[in-house]
Order: structure tokens, then sequence, then C-alpha cells
């Protein structure tokens, strides 16, 4: 009879390589995140500008948008028609923010006004609550359309150019995406 020693079944080498091919990945990540670029650090923004997602209250951001959509309807319109449309014409069509409805009041009740610049057209709205909204003017022209906010109830300069708006404390509405914005 012959007799034959199984040995039992040992994953010690395969166990080892296990742990070293973990070891290695795990040192190649720690490297990666060590030698990666911190990222850069948001630059604020300057005196003039004021940022649409965190400058603004809830009755301010409501009217920006309403300004957006408002500037794309106008230019539309005066594509159309040759010609700009009164802020009269535009509240009787019931555009936002231009229509006198109460939601209307309840962001600052703006009395709006048409007014030409040197190369378009602005929309100046004065608010009667600058606690609740500060005046705005909408700027288009051939870029396409500026926001302006001022805290207080006052009329733009005339013509409401760049240089004369932030000489008299208006600041242009602007939106920066950021990682902040995409989480």
């Amino acid at each position: 009879m012959h007799h034959q020693i199984v040995r039992r079944a040992g994953a010690e080498r395969e166990t080892l390589w296990v742990l070293l091919a973990a070891g290695a990945i795990l040192a190649s990540a720690t490297l990666a995140v060590g030698l990666r670029a911190a990222p850069d650090a948001d630059a604020p923004l300057a005196a003039h500008l004021i940022e649409s997602r965190t400058g603004l209250t809830a009755a301010e951001q409501g009217l920006y948008a309403d300004l957006k959509a408002a500037g794309e309807e106008i230019a539309t319109l005066r594509e159309a028609e040759g010609r700009a449309p009164t802020p009269e014409e535009l509240a009787a069509e019931a555009l936002p923010p231009f229509a006198a409805d109460p939601s209307a009041a309840a962001r600052g009740g703006h009395a709006w006004s048409l007014a030409g610049t040197g190369d378009g057209i602005a929309y100046a709205g004065v608010s009667a609550a600058p606690e609740l909204a500060g005046s705005l003017v909408l700027r288009l022209d051939g870029h396409g359309a500026e926001i302006w906010l001022k805290r207080a109830a006052e009329a733009p300069p005339a013509p409401p150019e760049d240089a004369a708006l932030t000489a008299a404390g208006w600041k242009r509405i602007v939106s920066t995406f950021t990682a902040g914005v995409t989480r």
C-alpha cells in the first residue's frame, strides 16, 4: 500500500500578492491625490459687479430671471416691429416684470421707463420699495442683455452707460459658475 501525504491547500502566496497589489494601489492613489494641484481660489468680483446667486435678495433674483427672459422677448419684438416696445406695451402683453400685477407689487412695485443708449435701449425700473428689491436697469444692445442694480429708489443716469452707472453706484449683475453651482 502506498500512502501519499496530501498537504492542505494554502493561500499564503496568493494572499501575499493580493496584499502587495492592494498596497501598491493605495500608495499610487495617495501619491496622485497629494500631487494634484489645489483648485484656484475664486477671484473676488470687481466692486461694480454683484453675483446673481449670492448677492441678490429673493425678490431681486425673481426680477433678474424675469428681466433675462424679457430681454429675449423684447429683442424679438424689436426685430419684428423695427422699434423698441414701450413699458406700457410690455405691461399690456402681461410680460413680467413690466406687468402691474400682485407679484410685481410684492417685488418692489417698479415704475418702468424706456431710455436710449449709444448703441441700444435701456429699461429703467425705479423701485417703490428698495428694502424689498432695488432699482434695476435692463440694457439691450447688439451684445445681449445686461442688468444693473442699485438698492435705492433712484433713476439711473442718462444715458445709462457703464461708466456713468458705475460712478453713480450701480452694480452689474453677473452669474459666475464655480464648483459650488454644480454640487
